[in-house]
């Protein structure tokens, strides 16, 4: 029986928060989610949406606030999509991510480990890779980011968690784009060129990368390309990607270097780093070398250990390890990033470090059979986590330990809650604030073998 009715008004208190950080009020036990509420905060609102299991709400008034509620910095955040919490102050956003991931291990997973405090970081300009949509729309051109649920772009001029160069960039190449009448791509007809742009640099803003990515390989960008090149002598690399298929994927599969290189070069835990315009590689360069860190700590390297990195990517993580451990072999199923992996290796004089192609789930049980044992295994896996396959192979290598490091805490309890049945045991997890303002949240633990127990 619904406690509520659609378009009336209501008084409640938020008790909670959702994973996606929405405050949960209550109505004679009846659940509505309502955006931007702290937790504690007395809310008048309207009901929007009604079913028989929950509603949303849009609120009205805050009629008590909570000490933890602060006006987001942003001028949009109530209307663009990138952030979801910028009405928490850094305090609040960092016991909400801890939450969640507390609620997902121990909750979820009844695992009962201890979950550290979040490890934050600069909460503002922290974004080294920007993916700025452009549009024209009655003539204008519009560059920004998506509105929540919607390919509708609210067109910024400054976005306070994308770096500054970065916000500076953006408004050059959009005045640009105008006074050059660039022809913008149209994603219902399918037709015009530019589609998006991207921005990367590295930690301290001495290499900088633009991508133009193109509905085709027609090439408006000379005179823009020229007048970066003189506005921003960081520019090391001007690339024009090609993607002509009608998707949402950003990036196609080729790529035309423009000016200077196909890459720009950083440096994480003191190990350098070529990144292409289609390489993954972490956005919040602070918390990344925390991240890896914490990581490596809580493996506890002496020095002799053989080491698998699946999911290796351009080889970040297992890199960052080289001089810790004997052996490094690191397994990918993206052809590129095996050969940026090598490269990477060379470039740092790592001579320890071995890179396979392929699925680590089929890759994994040949290296057994070849007779390699892995005293620890890395994984980093994307928001989906790990095929079950994939950790029936790791069960299989049965390594000393496994670092796990997740950008998404309902696929790690549940990866970690099938390890522990195989002999896995974890004693703690740390949660680390990668996406400041963000709903987003990265979390690292260490999972060891137990000797007592049987598969």
């Amino acid at each position: 029986m619904k406690a509520i009715t659609k378009n009336n008004n209501y008084e409640a208190v938020v008790e909670d928060y959702t994973h996606e950080g929405m405050g949960i009020v209550k109505v004679d036990g009846y659940p509505v989610f309502l955006p931007d509420v702290l937790k504690g905060e007395s809310v008048e609102f309207k009901a929007v949406k009604v079913n028989s299991k929950y509603a949303f709400g849009k609120v009205l008034n805050i009629l008590e606030a909570s000490p933890n509620r602060q006006t987001p910095p942003c001028e949009y955040y109530f209307q663009c999509g990138g952030c979801q919490i910028q009405v928490m102050n850094d305090a609040e956003q960092a016991s909400f991510k801890r939450q969640v991931v507390a609620q997902n291990i121990n909750q979820q997973a009844r695992l009962n480990l201890h979950i550290n405090d979040t490890v934050t970081g600069d909460p503002l300009y922290y974004r080294n890779k920007s993916q700025i949509p452009v549009q024209k729309i009655d003539g204008q051109v519009i560059m920004g980011f998506y509105k929540p649920r919607s390919h509708d772009i609210v067109d910024i001029e400054h976005c306070y968690i994308q770096k500054d160069i970065h916000n500076d960039i953006m408004l050059f190449i959009k005045d640009k784009l105008i006074e050059e009448n660039t022809s913008i791509y149209d994603e219902k007809s399918h037709q015009g060129l530019l589609r998006h742009i991207v921005i990367r640099s590295n930690s301290d803003d001495s290499e900088v990368q633009v991508v133009f990515i193109t509905n085709g390989k027609r090439n408006e960008f000379l005179s823009i390309v020229k007048a970066l090149k003189e506005s921003f002598p960081n520019v090391k690399s001007i690339v024009q990607n090609i993607n002509d298929e009608k998707t949402n994927v950003i990036f196609g599969q080729r790529s035309i270097v423009l000016l200077g290189h196909d890459y720009i070069t950083d440096t994480l835990l003191g190990k350098s780093f070529k990144i292409r315009d289609r390489s993954f590689y972490q956005v919040n360069h602070e918390q990344t070398e925390k991240l890896y860190q914490i990581g490596l700590d809580m493996a506890d390297l002496s020095g002799d250990e053989t080491i698998i990195d699946t999911y290796s990517g351009i080889g970040s993580i297992g890199l960052t390890a080289s001089d810790r451990v004997s052996k490094i072999i690191g397994i990918e199923v993206v052809e590129s990033a095996v050969e940026d992996a090598k490269e990477n290796a060379k470039l740092n004089g790592i001579d320890n470090a071995d890179y396979y192609l392929g699925k680590a789930e089929e890759v994994m049980p040949r290296l057994v059979k070849e007779g390699v044992s892995a005293d620890v295994v890395f994984v980093d896996p994307p928001r989906k986590g790990c095929h079950t396959e994939f950790l029936d192979a790791l069960i299989e290598v049965a390594p000393k330990k496994i670092v796990y490091i997740s950008c998404n805490p309902s696929t790690l309890q549940r990866d970690m809650k099938y390890l522990e049945r195989h002999g896995f045991k974890a004693a703690e997890v740390t949660p680390v604030d990668l996406f400041p303002q963000t709903k987003h949240i990265e979390a690292v633990t260490v999972l060891e073998k137990q000797q007592d127990v049987i598969n």
